[in-house]
């Protein structure tokens, strides 16, 4: 609600239409309708045209082997790109705030993420834009408020059985309290300072994963001797960028690349990781795509 009043207020000052709104029932709750049917009332007082899906998440997620939030996640943006190709929308402005940041920061820290999964959320990808990722959500509420605005509350936020859950209502109030101040600002800073790095490193690797990779008709091919020059960072984004090639979209994490990093070590080895198997032949590592990968 917010991102949306921001942004026409803005648009009569800037060089930008709101074109439209585009909103996914997920079926997850018994109150999925009441949010669909607040979001269509919000529309029509706005004058803006919404586009509304409806998805079985869980059903997705059962299929593909990944969980809720994940399904949710792939589901909600293959929409969205859907919905900008019908009225013809150069970005799509999504509402994450920097609370949002402060807590996939500390989600991915404590699953021992890298400087990729520490950069967090990034405030723009591809056709992506994220306005309000510097934004405190209480502060948004504020301006609703202000603006005799009222928003929805998913009751299961506050189901401290989901791990962010517990980040947002445990975790984060108990680092303030350390601190003494609020400390979504100092995390969402760093993550930022962790993204400048990551980014860095991720044009470096891209470079030696053109001169080492070679597209074959079963997969793709990288080169070990020139693969085990670089240095540790280096050569696990290489070797990240080489099993999403042919994942087939299927998710790829670090334990994937660690399996392939180990065959290094010796002449011969295989390992199957999502969408492909990996063998080590001699000089080449070799990855072999599944039927019905798309590549």
């Amino acid at each position: 609600m917010a991102l949306t009043c921001l942004l026409l207020d803005l648009a009569e000052y800037a060089e930008f239409v709101v074109v439209g709104l585009a909103h996914l029932n997920h079926g997850l709750r018994a109150t999925a309708d009441r949010d669909e049917a607040f979001c269509l009332g919000f529309a029509h007082r706005h004058a803006l045209p919404l586009d509304v899906e409806r998805a079985d998440v869980a059903a997705y997620a059962a299929t593909q082997g990944v969980s809720i939030e994940d399904a949710g996640r792939r589901l909600r943006y293959d929409f969205l790109a859907r919905a900008a190709t019908g009225v013809r929308a150069d970005r799509i402005a999504v509402g994450h705030t920097q609370d949002d940041q402060a807590e996939t920061f500390l989600l991915k820290l404590m699953r021992g993420a890298g400087l990729t999964g520490l950069s967090g959320i990034y405030p723009r990808r591809d056709a992506v834009v994220r306005p309000l990722l510097d934004v405190r959500d209480v502060d948004l509420q504020a301006y609703l408020l202000s603006q005799g605005e009222s928003w929805i509350e998913d009751e299961t936020n506050a189901d401290i059985a989901n791990p962010r859950n517990r980040v947002r209502h445990r975790v984060l109030p108990e680092l303030d309290l350390a601190a003494g101040a609020a400390t979504q600002p100092a995390i969402a800073r760093a993550a930022a300072l962790i993204r400048d790095d990551a980014q860095w490193l991720d044009s470096v690797a891209e470079e030696r994963f053109q001169s080492l990779a070679t597209t074959t008709e079963t997969g793709l091919e990288l080169d070990v001797p020139g693969l085990t020059l670089a240095s540790a960072p280096i050569l696990r984004r290489v070797i990240l960028r080489a099993l999403r090639t042919t994942s087939g979209g299927r998710e790829v994490g670090l334990d994937h690349v660690e399996a392939v990093t180990a065959l290094l070590d010796g002449t011969q080895g295989r390992v199957d990781v999502p969408g492909s198997r990996v063998e080590l032949r001699g000089p080449r590592l070799v990855l072999l795509q599944h039927r019905g990968s798309p590549r």
